[in-house]
């Protein structure tokens, strides 16, 4: 055992700092293709000029990136951003291929209106629930374009953000608006043939009124409608101030229902800021609810898409998603300190300063040792950081 690890055995015991190195060292996280570029607000998107501005130079940035860290071995997939064509999709499996990553997630774009067909500019009054059956019709036919792209890429989740809302209350009935989502989303699925489809929930934007799928209560009932391969995505940016995401969480977990997660920070409202670098610690109780459900006999973490989604403004690109990787590596080794048994015994005994005493020591705990420990075990650069600038 590394010198540098004494003060967490002795505070936490040589069994439980060696399995969360092997945990941490394991963690699947998956990264966004279009996360290597740069983002933008509804103002401008400022480019550096050194982003990578094609899908060929994302997937080769994501390939370094999973050289250098050891995860995003997936890559989350965006369409038509990432490809509008089977050819196209061909075209991007040889590249994955020669950067040494797989396709993840599938994510069908209903939000962007194109230069041709059908989708043009009337998305702004919906997809699936749009009044016109012709633009239902050709949005339900785009996601199962998607699935196609699946098929040829290998890919076994499809990933469904609605941007379906409305602006004021005379635009759409939500009567109309809620039985032709589901009329939609049963034909999408049926498609899947027991392929996962993970349905994610914002409370608003770009509609301001109504959305469709507005939060988990409404993508937990449509994930029991459609059947057991449908499962809930959550967004930490989705929620309004002061939701208990953990909370959420924990009845997903319980019903079998959550499916996985888009990772990233906010302070205003969906800022898609770098994951932990506002509110670290409700990362580690979020993981601490995942650990506790996998002790439970619920879905293991390892199971869930641990995806990261995010819009990087001003830092570089690759640099904040290395930042969020790191974040989630230690969140996750912090609550990989507590002590369950402790835990479970002092909330039985009505000790809630003792309960609340085995958390609060499991996140001050300076885990990065162990983090760089599972990263040197992997054969990986102890401060990626640092070893992505000395390589430019």
């Amino acid at each position: 055992m590394p010198e540098r690890l004494d003060s967490l055995v002795y505070e936490f015991g040589e069994n439980r700092v060696n399995e969360a190195m092997d945990r941490v060292a394991r963690l699947p996280i998956e990264v966004p293709s279009w996360g290597f570029g740069r983002g933008g607000t509804r103002f401008a998107v400022y480019r550096a000029g050194d982003e990578p501005t094609s899908v060929d130079k994302r997937i080769a940035a994501a390939g370094r990136f999973h050289s250098l860290t050891g995860k995003g071995a997936t890559i989350a997939l965006h369409f038509p951003w990432d490809g509008n064509s089977k050819a196209d999709v061909r075209a991007l499996r040889k590249s994955l291929k020669g950067a040494g990553i797989t396709a993840g997630s599938v994510n069908a774009n209903l939000f962007t209106p194109r230069e041709k067909g059908p989708l043009d500019a009337t998305l702004r009054f919906g997809s699936l629930t749009h009044p016109d059956e012709k633009i239902r019709r050709a949005s339900v036919k785009y996601c199962l374009d998607c699935i196609d792209y699946m098929d040829i890429l290998g890919s076994d989740t499809l990933v469904l953000w609605l941007p379906d809302g409305t602006n004021s209350p005379g635009q759409m009935s939500m009567y109309d608006q809620a039985d032709r989502l589901e009329g939609t989303l049963r034909e999408i699925n049926a498609s899947l043939d027991g392929r996962k489809l993970l349905i994610e929930y914002k409370l608003f934007e770009p509609g301001f009124y109504s959305t469709a799928i507005q939060d988990y209560g409404r993508s937990l009932y449509l994930a029991w409608l459609l059947g057991d391969n449908v499962k809930v995505l959550v967004d930490l940016g989705h929620h309004a101030h002061g939701v208990n995401v953990e909370q959420i969480i924990a009845q997903l977990v319980r019903q079998g229902k959550l499916g996985g997660f888009h990772f990233n920070d906010s302070w205003y409202a969906d800022d898609d800021l770098a994951t932990g670098s506002l509110h670290p610690h409700q990362i580690f109780r979020i993981f601490v609810n995942l650990i506790e459900g996998e002790l439970r006999g619920y879905t293991p973490v390892e199971d869930l898409a641990l995806m990261i989604d995010q819009s990087h403004n001003v830092k570089d690109p690759f640099e904040e998603l290395l930042e969020s990787v790191e974040n989630i590596e230690i969140a996750y080794a912090r609550a990989l300190m507590v002590d369950f048994d402790r835990l479970k015994e002092a909330q039985d005994r009505l000790d809630v300063s003792s309960a609340d005493r085995i958390l609060t020591d499991a996140f001050n705990a300076d885990v990065r040792p162990i983090v760089r420990e599972a990263r040197r075990r992997n054969g990986r650069s102890e401060n990626p950081l640092e070893a992505s600038r000395e390589a430019r």
